[in-house]
Parts: C-alpha cells; sequence; structure tokens
C-alpha cells in the first residue's frame, strides 16, 4: 500500500487523519462544571427549580467564582424566592465579569424583590458612575421608572441623552419615556433627532406619524431640547 505524500515529501494521510479525530474529539469533549451547567439549564427551563440549584452548586465547585454558572444559581434562587442567595450569586457574578448586563438587572430586581429598593437603586447608580456606559445609565432610569419614582427616571433619561446625542436607540428610548408620561412633545423631539440619524430604524417613522409629525418635521426640526420641568 502507498502513502500519500504532501508537497513536502511528509505523508499527508495519516497526520491528516488523527488531526481530524483530535478535531472531533475537543468537539464533543465537555468539561464536567460545562455538563453541569448544562443539566441544570434544562433542570430549570422545565420549571425544576431546586433540583436546577443543585446543579449549579456543583457545578460551582469546579470554580466558585465563575460568572455564569453564579448567573444560573441565583436565577434559580430567584425563582424559589430565595432573594438572598440569588443577590450572593448575582453579586459573585459581577465581581468577576463586571461588564455583565444581565446580572446587573438581576441583581437589582433581587434587592426590590428582598424590599430593598433603595439598595437596589444605590447599586445601580454607583455601577453607572464607575463605568460612564450609557446602557448602565439607561438601566437606572428604567429601574426608578419601574418604581414609580418618574422624577428620577427623568433626570436619568435625560443624562444618558445627553452622553449619547447621536444614538437613535438611546433617543428612542428617552422619546418612549416622555411619551409614556404625557409629554409628547419632548417625546416627539428626541424622535425626529433619532430619525436625523438613522432614518432607516424600525419603528421609527411610525412613532412620528402616531404624533402627526412628518419625515419634512423631523429633518427640518431642532435639536431636543432638555426637559427642565419637574
Amino acid at each position: 500500500m502507498s502513502l500519500k505524500l504532501g508537497r513536502r515529501g511528509r505523508v499527508a494521510g495519516p497526520v491528516l487523519l488523527l488531526a481530524a479525530i483530535g478535531m472531533l474529539f475537543l468537539a464533543g469533549c465537555e468539561s464536567p462544571a460545562m455538563r453541569l451547567r448544562n443539566e441544570g439549564l434544562r433542570l430549570y427551563h422545565q420549571g425544576h427549580y431546586q433540583a436546577a440549584v443543585r446543579k449549579f452548586d456543583d457545578a460551582l465547585n469546579y470554580n466558585q467564582s465563575e460568572p455564569h454558572g453564579n448567573y444560573y444559581a441565583g436565577a434559580a434562587d430567584y425563582m424559589l424566592g430565595r432573594y438572598e442567595q440569588a443577590i450572593y450569586h448575582y453579586k459573585l457574578a459581577l465581581q468577576t465579569n463586571p461588564n455583565y448586563g444581565q446580572a446587573k438587572s438581576a441583581l437589582a430586581q433581587a434587592y426590590i424583590k428582598e424590599g430593598k429598593p433603595n439598595e437596589a437603586m444605590n447599586t445601580l447608580e454607583r455601577i453607572a458612575a464607575l463605568t460612564g456606559r450609557v446602557g448602565d445609565r439607561l438601566r437606572v432610569a428604567r429601574f426608578y421608572a419601574r418604581l414609580g419614582d418618574l422624577d428620577d427616571a427623568r433626570v436619568n433619561y435625560m443624562k444618558a441623552a445627553t452622553m449619547a446625542p447621536n444614538d437613535p436607540v438611546v433617543l428612542i428610548a428617552v422619546g418612549k419615556f416622555f411619551d409614556r408620561i404625557g409629554r409628547r412633545k419632548q417625546a416627539v423631539g428626541y424622535y425626529e433627532q433619532a430619525y436625523r440619524m438613522a432614518p432607516p430604524t424600525p419603528g421609527l417613522v411610525k412613532l412620528l406619524s402616531a404624533h402627526g409629525a412628518t419625515i419634512y418635521d423631523a429633518l427640518t426640526a431642532p435639536p431636543a431640547a432638555p426637559s427642565t420641568a419637574p
């Protein structure tokens, strides 16, 4: 039997075969922690939260600070009404990955369920001040609105608009807030500003037309002015 040689005279067949086998092995390889996490997720989505917690805890025995494992464990604890334990896991997730947006929102929600809304908002405010990211500022605004504190929500939506005056997603979010509180003029101003930045944004023309504004209005209107009314 003859062996096929590579370009430099090396035996290509067996080498390629071993490489292919190795790739298949690695593709099917799953660490024990990942396997336990996946089992926990399966149980979680089936509504078996107590069993899911046990799997997530077993997975965390391999790495107590792993962010996804802690987030999943926190989510299962949350569904069981164990908010203090959920807070513990969400904090661990954020210690390892400070940019874990889902964990930030989940932590605030767990604090609220625990009856500690002030702690929730103080935490989100600290995160937003630390990162300086518009997404974190919008999260603060949304949670204030969720708690019914519309004044602080407005202040933080305005901060977000100032931070990202050319981001249509941010401008639309601010506009929708003003729509929610019945300030149609301010809402239209932000929709128009968003249209000038990105006309093809889905749903934007519909938002404008709902208030009787036209594309011409959007193109010729001045930038939205900050709202100073209480």
